[in-house]
C-alpha cells in the first residue's frame, strides 16, 4: 500500500519492536556484540543528568579506561532528553519528532572500523532491508570532513547529484556533553515530500518537518577536556545513534512520530481517561503520552522526583503532563493509570518497567495529586497577580513574577502566558528567561564535581602521553593489606607526591565504595597515602613526604605499599553489611526495591533505594533483625567470577550506576544474597558485628536513604545507649524495663505542673492579682506600658489582651525577656484603631528601628525585637512621643 502524502511504501503491518529486532539481528550478524541497554539514570557520570545516547555506557571504552574483549557493539538504548545540553523537553507536542524519552538504535566500533564500513552499513541496513527510496535520501557531513564526503560518493553514487552536503558545526558535530567523547558526524536524512512544505526553510537540517533526519553517524575521534581543550582519543571509534521512533514514523508512513503503534495505543488510553477527542487537541494528548514514557523509565531505573537536579526535571515533566491534562478537561489524577497501558505496550523489551509497575504508579499519582493543588493555588495566586497588574494600569505581568510562579509554585511558564491571555494580559517572557538564565548560572556555578584528584589524574594523564609509557597498569592486589611493590612513575605535582606502583593493595573508589588510605614506605622513604585515582588502568596514588624527597623515589626501587588496614575493616564490615541490607529491605518492603546510589565508608555505610513511603518503625526493627539474624549465622562470603550473561542467570543483582565488563565478580552471603560487586568484604559475615540503622529518609519522591553503622563505632553505640538506659533507670529510681513508663508519667506530671504555673502567672499579671502596668493618658488615648524582665510570651500577651479589654481607647505595650531574646508586644482596642485611627503595626515599625530592632504587624497588633541593652524607660518615653504627634 503506498502513503499518497510522502511517495513511501508504507508497510502498516511493521511494528516498531519488529524495526529494532532487525536493526539489532543485522548488526549482531556482522559480528557486533549485543549489549543491553543501560539505565537512564548515571549515576556514576556527573557530567550528564540522563542517559541521552546509546554511546554514553562507553564513554570510558572510547577513551580507553575500560577494556572490553569485543571491538563491536550494538544495542537499543534507552535515552532521556529533558536536562542539561541536550534537552528537548519544551519541544514536546509541538512538533512531530521530539520527544523526552526515545529509543536510540546504535552500532559502535572501538577502534576497530572507522568511516568506509560505518556508511557501508547505514547504507545497507537503510536501502537493502527497510528498503527506503534511495531518490529520497540526503546525507550530510562535516564541514571540513573530505573523507566522509568522498566515502558516500563511493558507496552511494545515487546521491552525488548534489544530495552530499556540509554544515558546520552546530548541525555535524557532535559531542555528549560538556566534557567527554566527540567528533565530526555524517547524518542520513529522508524527503518525506513538498506536502510537508517547499519554502526557504523546508530544507535537509531546517526546521521544519519535511526533511527528517533519522540516522547519526559519529566519528568518536576526540574528547572534550574540562579545561575546554579537544585532545584525540586512543582509537578512533564509531557511535551511530538512529531514532527508533523517527524510522517507526517513515516506515509505518505516518505523519508523526505520535501516530506509530507505540504512542497510538497510549493515546487511545487518555482519550478515555480524560474523555476528550484526539482530534481535538492533539498537543496535549502527545505531551501526556511522551511523558508518561519519561517518568516511567527514570523511576523504573531508580531516579526520584525531588526538587534538585533530576528529580527536578521529574517533576517538571509531571506537572507539564499534569497541566495538558487538565486542558483535555480532567480535575482529577489519571496519569498514573497510563503505566500499564505502557508496560503492556513496552514491557517484554523492558522487563524493569513490569517489575516496578506498582511502585512508579504510586510516585506518580503522590506527585500528581500535590501538583493538582498546587495548580489550584496556582490560580489563585495569578488572579492576585492579574489584579494588581491590572491596579497599575499595566497589561504586562512581569518576568520575575513569571519566575516566582514557576520556581516557587511550579507554575509553568507558558500556563501562565495561557491564563494571562484569558485575562487581557501579556507576559515579559524575556524578563523570565532572564530570571531563569540568573538561576541556572548559580546552579552551574555550585555544580562543579571536579576535585583535587581528577586535576591531578589529568596531569598524569598528559605525562604518560607525553612520555610516551610503556610499563604496564597497576595490579590490584585483592585480599592483601601490604604488598612489595615497584616505582613505574613519581611526579611532584603542585604540593603532592603522585606515584604509581606496579601493583598495589589499595582500592580505588568505585561502586560506592571510597578509596583506601595508607603509606607507601622503605629505605629513607615513608608517604603518607591520603588519595587514590585510577587513571587510564594506572593507579596514581596521591599523598605528602613523611620522610625522603622526590629524588629518592626513583623507577625501578621496591618499596612497601601498606594501607590503614583498620579502615579498610571498617570499610569491609560496612560494605557486606550493604549486600545484607538491600537482600532484608526486599524482603520487608518487596521486590521493587532497587539499589539507587551508595556511599561505603568506613564510619558509615549509605543506601538509597527506591520505595514511595518513609519506613515505619515496626520495618526499621525487622529490617535490622533480620540482618543481624544473618551477621550470627556466621556465612562465608563467597566471591566468583564469570561471564555477565552467566551471572545474571543464577540471580546476581546488577547495582545501579556500576559499569561492567564481560566477566565480572559476583559476591554472595548463601542462600540470602548475591550481587555483582568488585569491592572489598569480609571473609564471613560474622566479622561485619552489630548493625544498627542510624538514619531513614526520603530525598525524593520515590527514594528513600538509608544510614547504618557496624563493628567498632555500631559497639561503641550499643554501649552509649546501656550508659543512657543504666543512668535514666537511676535518675528515675526504676529498673531499665520501666523507663518508658517512667518517662511518659513524668512528662505528663511536668505537663501538668507547666500549665498550672502558666494559670498562677497569667491571674498575676492580668488583673487576678495586684495591678501592673504604668498608665499615661494622651489625649483621647490611655497608654498602658509595662517591662516584663525575664518572662514567657503567653504571659505577656494574656496581659496584654486583658489590658486592651478594659473600656477606652486603649494601647498597651510590653517589653521582656524571652528565653534571653528581647521580645517587644503591643495592641489597641477597637475604640483606639476605629475611632482615633491608630496602627500599631505602622507605629511599632519605625519604634524598633531606632532601638536596634525591627518588627511590626497590623493595626491592632504588632510584635518584634529590640536590641539587647535597650532602656525601657527611653523606649516607652519615645512610643509616648510618637503617640502624642499622632493626637
Amino acid at each position: 500500500m503506498s502513503n499518497c502524502t510522502t511517495g513511501i511504501t508504507r508497510q502498516a503491518t511493521i511494528k516498531t519492536a519488529d524495526i529494532r529486532s532487525s536493526f539489532l539481528d543485522y548488526f549482531v550478524r556482522h559480528d557486533h556484540k549485543l549489549v543491553a541497554s543501560s539505565p537512564v539514570v548515571p549515576f556514576n557520570d556527573p557530567t550528564i543528568l540522563f542517559t541521552n545516547a546509546g554511546m554514553n555506557q562507553f564513554k570510558d571504552v572510547f577513551t580507553g579506561q575500560r577494556k572490553t574483549d569485543y571491538k563491536r557493539a550494538t544495542s537499543s538504548q534507552k535515552c532521556i532528553r529533558a536536562g542539561g545540553k541536550h534537552n528537548d523537553l519544551d519541544n514536546v507536542g509541538f512538533t512531530a519528532r521530539h520527544h523526552t524519552f526515545f529509543e536510540m538504535l546504535g552500532n559502535f566500533s572501538f577502534g576497530d572500523y572507522f568511516k568506509e564500513e560505518a556508511i557501508t552499513f547505514a547504507w545497507e541496513w537503510v536501502t537493502k532491508t527497510l528498503q527506503l527510496p534511495k531518490d529520497r535520501l540526503y546525507a550530510s557531513v562535516y564541514e571540513t570532513d573530505d573523507d566522509a564526503f568522498a566515502l558516500w560518493e563511493k558507496i552511494a553514487p545515487e546521491l552525488k547529484n548534489g544530495r552530499i552536503l556540509r554544515f558546520g558545526k552546530k548541525d555535524n558535530f557532535w559531542s555528549m556533553g560538556d566534557v567527554g567523547p566527540c567528533g565530526p558526524c555524517t547524518e542520513i536524512h529522508i524527503d518525506r515530500g513538498p506536502q510537508f512544505g517547499t519554502g526557504p526553510d523546508d530544507v535537509v537540517n531546517g526546521e521544519t518537518e519535511r526533511f527528517v533526519e533519522f540516522w547519526n553517524l559519529v566519528f568518536m575521534q576526540y574528547e572534550q577536556q574540562p579545561d575546554g581543550q579537544v585532545v584525540p582519543l586512543p582509537r578512533p571509534s564509531v557511535d551511530t545513534g538512529a531514532g527508533l521512533e523517527r524510522i517507526a514514523c517513515i516506515m509505518q508512513g505516518v505523519d508523526s512520530n505520535y501516530q506509530i503503534d507505540l504512542f497510538q495505543t497510549i493515546i487511545k488510553a487518555i482519550s478515555e481517561l480524560t474523555h476528550a477527542k484526539y482530534a481535538d487537541n492533539k498537543t496535549s494528548h502527545h505531551v501526556v503520552a511522551d511523558h508518561i514514557r519519561a517518568l516511567t523509565f527514570a523511576l523504573a531505573d531508580g531516579a526520584g522526583i525531588s526538587n534538585e537536579g533530576r528529580g527536578y526535571v521529574l517533576r517538571r515533566i509531571l506537572r507539564r503532563a499534569a497541566r495538558h491534562g487538565r486542558l483535555l478537561g480532567s480535575h482529577e489524577p489519571f496519569i498514573y493509570q497510563l503505566v500499564p497501558v505502557l508496560v503492556a505496550e513496552m514491557g517484554a523489551a523492558y522487563p524493569e518497567i513490569r517489575e516496578k509497575q506498582d511502585h512508579i504508579q504510586r510516585v506518580i499519582r503522590t506527585e500528581e495529586e500535590g501538583f493538582l493543588r498546587t495548580l489550584e493555588t496556582g490560580l489563585e495566586l495569578f488572579d492576585k497577580v492579574a489584579k494588581k497588574v491590572k491596579a497599575s494600569n499595566s497589561k504586562i505581568v512581569d518576568g520575575e513574577t513569571v519566575f516566582r510562579l514557576y520556581d516557587t509554585y511550579g507554575f509553568p511558564a507558558d500556563l501562565t502566558e495561557i491564563i494571562a491571555h484569558e485575562y487581557g494580559l501579556t507576559v515579559d517572557l524575556i524578563g523570565f528567561e532572564d530570571a531563569m538564565s540568573r538561576q541556572q548560572a548559580q546552579s552551574r556555578k555550585g555544580s562543579d564535581f571536579k576535585t583535587t584528584g581528577a586535576q591531578l589524574a589529568k596531569t598524569v594523564a598528559k605525562l604518560a602521553e607525553d612520555e610516551k609509557w610503556s610499563f604496564h597498569e597497576t595490579k590490584f592486589v585483592r585480599g592483601h593489606m601490604s604488598v612489595g611493590a615497584m616505582v613505574q612513575y613519581a611526579a611532584l605535582i603542585d604540593d603532592s607526591v603522585a606515584v604509581i606502583l606496579d601493583k598495589t593493595p589499595f582500592y580505588v573508589e568505585s561502586g560506592g565504595q571510597i578509596s583506601d588510605i595508607g603509606r607507601i614506605h622503605g629505605d629513607g622513604l615513608d608517604i603518607t597515602i591520603s588519595e587514590l585515582v585510577n587513571v587510564n588502568g594506572y593507579y596514581v596514588h596521591i599523598g605528602q613526604f613523611a620522610i625522603g624527597s622526590i629524588e629518592l623515589l626513583r623507577p625501578g626501587i621496591h618499596l612497601t605499599a601498606e594501607l590503614d588496614a583498620a579502615r579498610r575493616w571498617d570499610i569491609m564490615r560496612n560494605h557486606t553489611a550493604t549486600h545484607l541490607l538491600h537482600a532484608a529491605l526486599r524482603q520487608v518492603l518487596g521486590e521493587h526495591v532497587k539499589q539507587g546510589g551508595s556511599y561505603v565508608g568506613p564510619d558509615r555505610a549509605r543506601f538509597d533505594f527506591s520505595h514511595h513511603q518513609p519506613m515505619s518503625h515496626e520495618e526499621i526493627r525487622r529490617v535490622e533483625e533480620i540482618v543481624n539474624m544473618q551477621i550470627l549465622e556466621g556465612s562465608e562470603v563467597l566471591t566468583d567470577v564469570m561471564p555477565i550473561e552467566e551471572a545474571k542467570k543464577t540471580g546476581a543483582m546488577a547495582l545501579f550506576g556500576e559499569k561492567y565488563g564481560d566477566t565480572v565478580r559476583v559476591v554472595s552471603v548463601p542462600g540470602f544474597s548475591k550481587e555483582l560487586c568488585g569491592g572489598t568484604h569480609v571473609q564471613s559475615i560474622s566479622q561485619i558485628g552489630p548493625f544498627m540503622i542510624t538514619l531513614e529518609t526520603g530525598i525524593a519522591s520515590g527514594v528513600r536513604r538509608i544510614e547504618s553503622v557496624t563493628g567498632r563505632i555500631a559497639t561503641q553505640m550499643m554501649l552509649d545507649s546501656k550508659a543512657v538506659r543504666t543512668q535514666a533507670a537511676q535518675l528515675l529510681g526504676r529498673r531499665e524495663d520501666e523507663i518508658i513508663p517512667a518517662i511518659e508519667t513524668l512528662k505528663e506530671t511536668v505537663g501538668s505542673l507547666q500549665k498550672e504555673l502558666k494559670k498562677v502567672k497569667s491571674d498575676m499579671f492580668s488583673g487576678g492579682g495586684k495591678s501592673l502596668g504604668d498608665e499615661s493618658q494622651i489625649g483621647p488615648l490611655k497608654l498602658i506600658t509595662h517591662y516584663f524582665g525575664e518572662s514567657d510570651k503567653d504571659i505577656m500577651t494574656g496581659w496584654l489582651d486583658t489590658e486592651k479589654a478594659k473600656p477606652g481607647a486603649n494601647v498597651v505595650v510590653a517589653l521582656g525577656l524571652t528565653g534571653g531574646k528581647p521580645t517587644f508586644l503591643a495592641s489597641a482596642s477597637t475604640s483606639a484603631v476605629n475611632d482615633h485611627k491608630i496602627d500599631v503595626g505602622a507605629i511599632s515599625k519605625e519604634l524598633l528601628a531606632q532601638f536596634g530592632g525591627r518588627g511590626g504587624g497590623k493595626p491592632a497588633f504588632a510584635q518584634g525585637g529590640v536590641a539587647v541593652d535597650t532602656n525601657p524607660d527611653e523606649f516607652f518615653s519615645r512610643l509616648k512621643a510618637m503617640l502624642l504627634a499622632k493626637v
